[in-house]
């Protein structure tokens, strides 16, 4: 009895393990493809990193604007300490381009949102690379982003979301300041930076 026990034990654990479902993507993440300034295509699932940090931005958003400071700082860091993970600040060039209709072709409406852009890296000192998506990823209602500032965090092979900062990281503007932020020293956390 005590063998037959051991064995079932045995057999179900296996099943288990070898049933467990795959990570998988749980919003399409894996088919999110953008352009950059360049006009370079970026599929995000492909990029050679462990680790994707998206910053959706809106030129409209008040928020958006006190959170670059903090945005500018991630990138730093990132760009000189953690070759494995990659920040990029994305935009809904359909969400940012005023008066501009969803059936409007995908390269007229990169090309008015890539000018509009333009203003904003100028004007608000924008150092995080900036990437216009193409669809289906939008900013709207009932959608997996509804609102900007939002920050999401994927870890990649596959691609997958696993933590949405909704809100700023920090809209302190000082970099002494904005290290102390409570907010952004927990991004460093959730994006495995630092340890607490």
């Amino acid at each position: 009895m005590g063998f037959m026990k051991i064995s079932l034990i045995s057999i179900i654990s296996l099943c288990l393990i070898s049933c467990a479902p795959a990570k998988s993507s749980y919003f399409g993440e894996e088919s999110w493809v953008g352009l950059t300034e360049s006009g370079a295509e970026i599929s995000f699932s492909k990029l050679e990193k462990e680790e994707i940090a998206l910053n959706v931005y809106s030129p409209d958003c008040v928020p958006c604007w006190k959170e670059i400071p903090a945005l500018n700082l991630l990138y730093a860091e990132i760009e000189s300490q953690f070759p494995s993970k990659a920040l990029y600040m994305v935009v809904d060039p359909y969400q940012i381009v005023p008066d501009i209709s969803d059936d409007r072709p995908f390269g007229e409406v990169y090309q008015l949102a890539k000018q509009r852009m333009e203003i904003e890296i100028k004007n608000r000192k924008i150092q995080v690379p900036i990437v216009f998506m193409k669809p289906p990823f939008r900013v709207k209602e009932g959608g997996l982003i509804t609102g900007t500032p939002e920050t999401m965090l994927f870890v990649t092979k596959p691609m997958r979301l696993y933590y949405n900062f909704l809100g700023s990281i920090s809209e302190q503007a000082s970099a002494d300041v904005i290290r102390k932020d409570a907010k952004f020293n927990f991004f460093r956390y959730q994006f495995g930076m630092e340890s607490l």
